[in-house]
């Protein structure tokens, strides 16, 4: 199709002069704003004015869970403590959570204490609703809500880091939606959320903490967001990279087993997590975590002080090696019974729910060490990240499923190219096939192939607000919003003056996004015998 860019709503007088672009907050001493009683807390909301000039309340920082501070950290999560006596609350206090990175991010260990607002205590969310939504709410049935899952490699990122929502909120402002509602909330990141193992459950911890950070998250939702003027039959999960690979973990929660999921619908964006089920791996991270921590057991670590555990939650994620990370989920016999792509397999998840599914062109090209120039690098890091495969399956990975064939008869031409497309199978792509073919074909797929697709490209386009550099298609960034928000509104991204987007179906149809157009083609990139062999997980599982 030929893309015209969409208008925005009029100028709204009263708050025009202190427009700024981004998430703006207006210093309205003479605007009386809006105060929502939780029943634990009182909160008093910001003025936000989109790109569009639509106006927003921000209501900031309400916690939705107690700090995970000395008995509770590395526990399951804990609801908030009362604190209604204090009065109303503006948003200015909230932290977000102790950030990490690998060494080969970042080329060495950083022990920077961080940002001044990082902090183990970081369990908040935003709500970011129209003002139209809010003060009618009395008036008119309640709104969609879109719950926003960030991603980063589940050691970094925060409720805020994506983007302004507004832009986003401002498609669901026109004659074919009500308005809808906005929630990002912190999780907890690296060790203090995602270590695992039998040691570490054998010790008192909890595995996969941070899945439980984000189920109260979604438990909160369903409790309060009537208040704000939402819908809590009417949630839809959103997240890009490990905010989509938790939500796939949400999915196949519990095996799917008598749980009854908390959204209704899900748009999962490049869904990411290394698919590790190796006791040794996740038993390994413990016991690295507990030696830089200088500390023999878990309760010790309980007690230290923030800095001597940030301090070893860095030095054990600076060991990962290349385009990998020390922590993430795993499976842990409760909430994670088996890897997503089995339990998919075995027909264990959350059914009736509609799905958006997407991936980019170049999910791994970050992630796949430039130095891999030769076909033994590609050996050398299949045994790496899947140290348990037998000899029979790693000699069919490698030389039947990937042979080391650079003519143009395989979807590669380079020793580099071949490493690159298998962990983004693994990592990022098939397994939105594997959600496809889970849900009868009948969710809506897309592919984001603006150059050059990297990981996470596709993310200012989802909150896109206004010009700016990082997104080369303006009318494109909104399309995709208006996709987005009808299917937030009616499970089907369908709506008049776009392309239809047909559902996945049987030859694998998606949506692809492009700079200069978009149309439908088949996704060749996971309708292969690839990612049939990557979901059954015959690299060497010992949780069964």
């Amino acid at each position: 199709m030929v893309m015209n860019r969409g208008s925005g709503t009029g100028l709204l007088q009263k708050v025009a002069s202190l427009l700024i672009l981004g998430l703006a907050t207006v210093a309205a001493t003479n605007v009386s704003l809006p105060v929502v009683d939780v029943g634990y807390a009182i909160h008093q909301a910001h003025l936000s004015v989109s790109n569009q000039s639509n106006v927003y309340y921000n209501f900031s920082n309400i916690r939705y869970a107690a700090p995970p501070l000395g008995n509770l950290r590395f526990a399951a999560t804990e609801a908030p403590l009362n604190n209604h006596s204090a009065g109303i609350q503006d948003g200015s206090y909230g932290n977000i959570c102790p950030q990490s990175f690998a060494n080969w991010q970042i080329g060495a260990l950083s022990l920077n204490p961080g940002a001044s607002n990082e902090n183990e205590d970081c369990l908040f969310l935003d709500v970011v609703v129209p003002q139209y939504v809010f003060d009618s709410k009395a008036k008119k049935a309640a709104s969609p809500v879109i719950v926003w899952f960030y991603g980063g490699g589940f050691t970094l990122g925060s409720k805020y880091s994506a983007g302004n929502p507004t832009g986003l909120l401002d498609q669901s402002l026109d004659t074919e939606s009500k308005g809808q509602i906005w929630v990002g909330f912190n999780y907890r990141l690296g060790a203090m959320g995602w270590l695992n193992g039998p040691d570490f459950a054998a010790a008192g911890g909890t595995p996969n903490a941070g899945l439980y950070d984000q189920d109260m998250a979604l438990q909160w939702v369903q409790n309060y967001i009537h208040l704000f003027g939402g819908d809590p039959n009417q949630v839809t999960v959103m997240g890009e990279s490990a905010g989509g690979g938790s939500i796939l973990h949400h999915i196949t929660a519990y095996g799917g087993n008598g749980v009854t999921p908390l959204f209704q619908q899900a748009v999962l964006q490049s869904p990411a997590f290394i698919p590790t089920s190796l006791k040794n791996t996740t038993n390994t991270a413990f016991a690295n975590f507990l030696a830089f921590a200088n500390v023999s057991t878990l309760e010790e670590a309980r007690q230290l002080d923030t800095v001597t555990l940030q301090n070893a939650n860095k030095k054990t994620q600076a060991l990962a090696f290349y385009g990998t990370f020390s922590f993430g989920p795993a499976p842990d016999g409760n909430y994670v019974p088996d890897l997503p792509g089995k339990l998919l397999l075995e027909g264990r998840y959350a059914k009736n729910i509609d799905i958006i599914a997407a991936h980019n062109t170049n999910e791994a090209g970050h992630y796949t060490p430039p130095t891999a120039t030769s076909s033994d690098n590609f050996t050398t890091y299949m045994k790496l990240y899947f140290p348990a495969i037998s000899t029979a399956n790693l000699e069919y990975l490698t030389t039947e499923l990937f042979p080391p064939v650079y003519d143009g008869s395989q979807p590669y031409t380079t020793p580099f190219e071949r490493l690159d497309i298998a962990i983004s199978d693994f990592t990022f792509t098939c397994s939105t096939r594997w959600l496809a073919t889970a849900y009868q074909n009948k969710t809506h797929n897309y592919i984001f192939s603006v150059s050059p697709g990297n990981h996470t490209q596709d993310v200012p386009y989802t909150f896109y607000n206004g010009p700016i550099s990082t997104v080369k298609n303006d009318t494109l960034a909104i399309a995709m919003q208006r996709y987005f928000t009808m299917f937030v509104e009616n499970g089907s991204p369908n709506r008049q003056g776009l392309d239809h987007w047909v559902e996945f179906g049987g030859s694998g149809k998606v949506m692809n996004f492009n700079q200069t157009f978009t149309n439908t083609r088949v996704d060749v990139e996971t309708v292969n015998s690839r990612c049939g062999w990557w979901q059954k997980a015959l690299y060497g599982d010992d949780w069964a």
